[in-house]
């Protein structure tokens, strides 16, 4: 009867180890890899252009935060988002406001996913956006990235 128990014990720990290993993998599968072409801010921190990898830091959060970090490790910063329902893509995306020579991170959508992560504005951005919008110099641009 012990050597059941014992079995039972075993058998149970063991599938609880494959399904935290599965969640991980499900989770940690939350990032994009992008080749940014042009200099651009992340909340209230200037990055470089250059190529960068997009991860969810907290996947099982409701307000899910970001890490943009360059591949070379030199650059990077952290802004949480907005989760918006939109139609699930076939490839990731990663979405700027620009404004005049200026360019806002704004959202990222993970491939397969159908929320997309927006930013919060900084208050940067909303200065920069109310300078500009009396001139009419904002734009969306979206870069697929892989």
């Amino acid at each position: 009867m012990k050597k059941y128990l014992i079995l039972t014990i075993a058998i149970m720990m063991f599938v609880a180890v494959v399904a935290a290993t599965a969640e991980a993998q499900v989770f940690g599968t939350q990032r994009i890899r992008a080749r940014i072409p042009f200099a651009f801010s992340v909340g209230e921190k200037s990055l470089p252009a250059g190529e960068y990898t997009i991860a969810v830091l907290n996947p099982t959060s409701g307000r899910k935060v970001l890490q943009i970090r360059s591949t070379d490790g030199r650059s990077s910063a952290i802004i949480q988002t907005n989760e918006h329902n939109v139609n699930t893509p076939e490839q990731a995306k990663l979405v700027f406001n620009r404004y005049g020579d200026r360019y806002f991170f704004a959202q990222a959508q993970m491939a397969g996913d159908s929320t997309t992560l927006a930013a919060v504005k900084s208050n940067v951005e909303r200065n920069t956006e109310q300078t500009v919008a009396s001139k009419g110099g904002k734009a969306t641009i979206a870069i697929i990235a892989g």
